[in-house]
């Protein structure tokens, strides 16, 4: 699992926290009140129940314009505010500039697909709510970084300091089984040996329980993923696709490595990698993000309305 995959589990979780959060809020508070459920306003309808008590539809706008009503008020403000801004500029975003940063995104999850496919299956993002966000995160970057030049021997140098950043990583799809003991490990290897399937036997014996579920598969990992064991990336990178490894001593237990298949991206050209350079250098010279959506707001006089949402 690449370090973007980790994160986007992560930020899964607390999306999922939140909801159920804010759906438990809703449900103790329709449960615990003496009052009996309240009739229905005109045009309100019922949209969820509990036993006799209903939770009608005003009830529910309500409770979400009060948790969460005023960032998306400010989210709508910073958009109207920044397009008003690029239009005074005369900036503009095209789809091509769209294409190449979803492109970028894309690298480590080894396909364009596969990262809209876990954009839209891990976080419900859809691929026209992506080009949207992305649309608008290039359009205020553009803004910010309207008025700063960088020399091309800013970029020469910062090329000459970090000549690695910008090549392509190798990408190794692994699956692995983990066992207690180097006899273990030395008895898996006969029974793959024999012609077991490596899944089958990784989901019948394997120690660790988040890989053991998907029949041992790790999927996508960068050839220098820190959260991988040394000692098990280091025997994957010796592989080619379809070879397995092992045992290989872990810390506590022994490892068998699987190497489905090894992705290498194509590196950007030259123009690109000194555009990104640019880019990068312009805004760390720049005002931050938010601090410039704070200041188009105040330029084109977005206000909250009294009473609208909670403050």
């Amino acid at each position: 699992m690449t370090r973007q995959e980790k994160g986007l589990w992560a930020t899964v979780i607390v999306l999922t926290a939140c909801v159920i959060g804010m759906g438990g809020l809703m449900l103790f508070s329709g449960i615990f009140s003496k009052e009996a459920s309240p009739p229905l306003k005109d045009g309100s309808l019922a949209v969820a129940s509990i036993q006799d008590r209903a939770i009608t539809e005003d009830e529910w706008v309500d409770e979400l314009k009060k948790r969460y009503g005023r960032d998306m008020l400010m989210t709508m403000l910073n958009r109207q505010a920044v397009a008003l801004e690029a239009k005074a500029k005369g900036i503009d975003i095209t789809t091509a500039e769209v294409d190449a940063e979803i492109d970028v995104m894309s690298r480590s999850y080894g396909s364009k697909e596969r990262f809209l496919s876990e954009m839209e299956d891990q976080l419900g993002i859809t691929e026209a709510e992506l080009r949207m966000e992305t649309t608008y995160r290039l359009l205020l970057e553009k803004i910010a970084t309207s008025d700063v030049h960088i020399e091309p021997q800013q970029i020469d140098a910062y090329l000459d300091l970090y000549p690695d950043q910008f090549r392509p990583k190798k990408q190794l799809n692994l699956s692995m089984i983990e066992v207690a003991s180097e006899d273990e490990a030395n008895q898996a290897m006969d029974r793959l040996e024999n012609g077991e399937d490596f899944a089958a036997l990784a989901s019948e014996i394997s120690l660790d329980e988040y890989t053991r579920e998907e029949g041992g598969q790790i999927g996508l990992i960068e050839e220098d993923d820190p959260f991988l064991p040394p000692a098990l990336l280091d025997a994957a990178l010796e592989l080619e696709p379809g070879d397995i490894a092992g045992p290989i001593s872990l810390t506590d237990t022994y490892a068998i490595v699987y190497l489905h298949d090894i992705i290498e991206p194509k590196a950007p050209s030259e123009d690109k990698i000194r555009e990104a350079v640019r880019k990068q250098l312009a805004l760390e010279q720049s005002i931050s993000l938010s601090e410039l959506e704070r200041q188009l707001r105040e330029k084109y006089e977005a206000r909250i309305s009294a009473g609208t949402v909670t403050l």
